[in-house]
């Protein structure tokens, strides 16, 4: 049976928002008496309390069914069995999936459940016997997780409105880059053709002119391209499986077989394990970290060497390559999206790639990081991916 404490008008009238939900799970009613007396007059922030109280873990969980903006929880441990009370806290955190409720057990029988064992084995934020809470102590503890609960609180608010905002982004810029193809290919191919059919009416200045605009609307389109596949990765790709890296890293050196071939490239890889993530995304990281290692060497025979190393289940690989190194100062840098180090005379690019290829690491729980001195090459390690059965690698 449930019971609430509702305070007068006009405490409610000066308080800085609505009342704390605290919920008092406790078989003894002398307690729960004593519970409501030492916080009948508490304040937290300038609210007040809501005192609900119940004697059995059942009917506590039909009240968190149906309140789930309750902000701490005072748990006795032995109710209608003796292991009621956990079972409760195991019913809250795993099937309710409430992680942000404050959960304060209070027992009169400590050695039954000692204090170091339940905090390892139980999602609960503090472990108390009845008798140590005196008025003063208890109004502290509950001061202490209320506050605690409404940073959580917040903070959740916080992150959900993030996750909205990104959403949104997201889908702007794939409608946006989406719409914005149609009348670039118009540009580009009326000016390609303005320029083959006319180009004897132009001077050489005109000519270069147009020359500029082609130029210009063909990187407007890599770049259109690289902001659809960075937009796309906040919408597709969540369902993963098996995916065979040689499979992965035989795809992108087809793709960039031109590029390989124009400066006689040469890449190693040794066999390369299977993974469980996404084949079409994988693809795309490789694609770019490849890009990425031969476009920074300058002159003919750029190198790369692709290694891996898996252990416990999780799987890392590096590409390395003997190229102009970037400096610590810029190293984290460079994994941010429209950011450039160098003109894009000296080396193309549209300045997404690497914010691509980290989006990708952080989708299938991995990390993507770089370790690079000036002058003396980079290499990009790819930590955390996680391995198939008997799908190991070898450096």
């Amino acid at each position: 049976m449930s019971e609430q404490l509702h305070y007068a008008e006009e405490a409610l009238a000066e308080s800085g928002g609505p009342p704390w939900p605290v919920l008092v799970v406790d078989d003894d009613a002398e307690v729960v008496a004593v519970t409501r007396l030492a916080l009948r007059d508490c304040i937290v922030d300038g609210r007040p309390l809501e005192l609900l109280a119940t004697e059995s873990a059942s009917e506590a969980r039909r009240i968190l069914q149906t309140r789930p903006d309750i902000g701490l929880i005072l748990l006795d441990v032995v109710m209608e069995s003796e292991h009621a009370g956990l079972e409760l806290v195991q019913y809250i955190r795993e099937e309710l999936g409430n992680r942000l409720v404050r959960i304060v057990l209070r027992t009169g029988q400590p050695g039954e459940a000692p204090a170091r064992d339940l905090l390892r084995r139980y999602q609960i934020d503090d472990y108390r016997t009845k008798t140590e809470l005196n008025f003063e102590r208890l109004q502290v503890l509950v001061t202490a997780a209320l506050r605690t609960y409404g940073a959580f609180t917040a903070l959740a608010a916080r992150n959900l409105e993030l996750q909205r905002s990104n959403q949104e982004l997201e889908r702007f810029a794939y409608v946006a880059s989406h719409d914005l193809q149609t009348p670039l290919r118009g540009i580009v191919s009326f000016t390609a053709l303005l320029s083959r059919r006319y180009q004897s009416l132009f001077d050489e200045e005109g000519k270069e002119y147009l020359n500029f605009i082609v130029r210009g609307g063909h990187d407007l389109q890599r770049l259109i391209d690289d902001l659809l596949a960075f937009s796309r990765l906040g919408r597709d790709g969540s369902e993963q499986a098996p995916v065979d890296l040689n499979c992965v890293l035989g795809h992108a050196m087809d793709t960039l077989s031109t590029a390989i071939a124009a400066r006689e490239a040469r890449i190693t890889a040794p066999h390369l394990p299977t993974v469980l993530g996404n084949a079409g995304q994988l693809a795309q990281l490789f694609r770019n970290l490849i890009d990425n290692g031969l476009k920074f060497q300058p002159g003919a025979h750029p190198w790369l060497r692709i290694g891996s190393r898996c252990d416990d289940g999780r799987c890392e690989l590096w590409f390395e390559d003997g190229g102009i190194g970037i400096a610590p100062e810029h190293q984290e840098q460079i994994f941010e999206a429209f950011t450039r180090l160098h003109t894009q005379d000296a080396y193309p690019g549209t300045g997404i790639g690497l914010a691509i290829c980290r989006k990708i690491a952080q989708q299938h729980g991995a990390e993507l990081r770089v370790e690079s001195e000036t002058g003396r090459g980079t290499r990009m390690i790819l930590r955390g991916l996680t391995l198939t059965a008997g799908g190991r690698g070898t450096a």
